[in-house]
């Protein structure tokens, strides 16, 4: 853990809400393409196609699962033109002519068409998108991204630690809800827009609670940003991690809980330290007011009160992480 200051490192024994993101945090942040469904005639190769050259100037960990597929099956990709993206939405271009537009199915639907497989692709766990070509549905791509082996682990020891984790998703409800029961999260908000998350987070902390946020992405910067305590994954990217107070150098949610455990331990250590600098005094200057305190014993107390607290203090040696 590399912890930016020390405000961050005390305020993390108080929090009492985690947000999460979804993509690179609670999953692996490798998604691959495991379902494409053409919609009526046609074949699934040109609508592989067609999402594919789209998505080739795209940054997003979906996109480049897109691409990855296309070349995979040895498809020919074609340069797009004129392509505008929609934060959190999608985006649309020009490929070989035809008007190309892939996005969300929440997306879709706000451009009036149905979405007949979405749902039971959704349910399956699957992040869908949805490819239109001149304002006719194509079909739906299917992406997977399993979740990370330590994530419900992870999930659970911040409950017992009295964090409540929360998870926010720019996914739709069907596949949000899926990862969620996978990760044993119970409260969960999905298709939430970049701007949102930090709405979302802002909205947590009017409860009084303190909310911490734990992202990767470029997209998590606001709400890491608006949190009181915020914690980037190593492997995300540097906009991220410039706005957290915490970098987690292990893409391991169970990290968070590392830093909550070691504050708390530091913080107990401070209060300790506290009584020792204070007990010395507190017996000593009655003493000393009816002079009946040495001088030497009264320097020694001193020096024994330092002791003392440096020797607490070196005791923050024996914590050990995964403890709690």
């Amino acid at each position: 853990m590399l912890i930016r200051n020390a405000v961050a490192l005390e305020m993390a024994e108080k929090l009492k809400v985690l947000v999460v993101d979804k993509t690179g945090t609670l999953t692996e942040g490798r998604p691959v393409v495991t379902d494409v469904a053409r919609v009526g005639a046609g074949n699934t190769a040109d609508l592989l196609r067609l999402g594919a050259s789209l998505e080739q100037g795209s940054t997003h960990p979906l996109a480049a699962a897109i691409v990855a597929r296309a070349k995979a099956d040895g498809l020919a990709l074609a340069t797009p033109q004129n392509v505008v993206t929609t934060a959190g939405r999608g985006l649309a271009g020009e490929v070989d002519g035809r008007r190309v537009q892939l996005g969300s199915v929440t997306w879709l639907k706000e451009h009036g068409h149905s979405a007949p497989q979405a749902d039971e692709l959704a349910q399956a766990g699957r992040s869908v998108v949805a490819v239109v070509a001149d304002d006719a549905l194509l079909g739906f791509i299917g992406i997977a991204d399993p979740l990370r082996a330590t994530s419900p682990a992870a999930v659970a020891r911040l409950g017992r630690l009295g964090v409540e984790v929360v998870m926010l998703t720019g996914d739709n409800a069907g596949t949000a809800k899926a990862i969620a029961q996978q990760a044993g999260i119970s409260r969960f908000e999905a298709e939430v827009l970049p701007a949102g998350k930090a709405e979302a987070v802002n909205r947590l902390k009017s409860g009084g609670r303190l909310v911490g946020m734990a992202g990767d992405g470029i997209n998590d910067a606001p709400a890491l940003a608006a949190a009181d305590v915020s914690f980037a994954m190593a492997a995300g990217s540097d906009v991220a991690m410039q706005a957290a107070d915490v970098t987690l150098m292990r893409d391991d949610l169970a990290s968070v809980a590392d830093a909550i455990s070691l504050s708390r331990a530091t913080l107990a250590k401070i209060r300790q330290n506290l009584f020792f600098a204070f007990i010395y005094n507190v017996l000593g200057i009655p003493l000393a007011a009816l002079g009946m305190l040495n001088p030497v014993i009264a320097g020694a107390a001193m020096a024994a009160s330092s002791v003392s607290v440096v020797s607490n203090s070196l005791l923050l040696r024996r914590w050990k992480p995964n403890k709690d």
